[in-house]
């Protein structure tokens, strides 16, 4: 992808929005994904990523996980987005993963069962369903939901939209149209202060954990 694509330029002011509210946001990000390793995801999830999706993986893998070790003793560190990890190529494979795994044990009618328990926000465009293997996971907190890019939109959605998924998610609902809306979105947010979780103590690596959330974005 070039740096000319829309997405590199929404990445870019993400990011700086996120600095200027106090947060370590520049030193997150892991570098750039393999293609070879997109492509293969793509392959083995039989998923086409959006262009945006791609074009994301080509300024980041996701991002280093709290309190990244090698960049100095237990460095300040924070969550890409609110609540939630931006996921790794590979680590996104793993969690889908877990969810065709589930598919495949409990079949068409199984799933259903699931799916009854489900409801979708207002007339956000999304599937009625448990999970849907035609969404990517994007970002998961640490209950194991997800921001999830969908390809299978309900009428009236857009392949490429950012939903809310997971086991503690009973809601579906999209929180925008696409990767650049999301990060657009985010950049014009109000950001709460910083306020660090865990103790003090230097040689806690929960002490430099910035959390921060805004949750009409989740």
């Amino acid at each position: 992808m070039t740096s000319d694509h829309p997405v590199a330029a929404t990445w870019s002011a993400w990011l700086d929005a996120l600095s200027t509210a106090g947060y370590p946001a520049h030193a997150m990000p892991r570098p750039p994904a393999d293609p070879g390793a997109v492509a293969d995801a793509q392959i083995q999830a039989r998923i086409r990523f959006p262009d945006e999706l791609r074009a994301l993986y080509s300024l980041a893998d996701g991002q280093f996980p709290g309190s990244p070790r090698g960049r100095g003793p237990h460095p300040p560190s924070t969550d890409l987005f609110p609540t939630y990890e931006f996921l790794a190529v590979a680590d996104a494979l793993v969690h889908w993963g877990g969810w065709r795994d589930l598919h495949t044990e409990y079949g068409t009618s199984g799933m259903a069962d699931f799916d009854e328990h489900i409801t979708v926000r207002g007339n956000d465009p999304v599937r009625r369903e448990y999970w849907n293997l035609a969404w990517w996971p994007l970002a998961v907190d640490g209950g194991g939901n997800f921001l999830a890019v969908d390809t299978d939109p309900a009428p009236g959605g857009t392949i490429g939209q950012v939903i809310v998924a997971g086991p503690d998610e009973d809601e579906r609902r999209r929180v925008a149209t696409g990767v650049v809306g999301y990060l657009r979105r985010l950049a014009a947010a109000d950001i709460p202060p910083p306020a660090p979780s865990g103790g003090t103590d230097p040689a806690d690596p929960t002490a430099a954990v910035f959390w921060w959330d805004v949750d009409h974005l989740r």
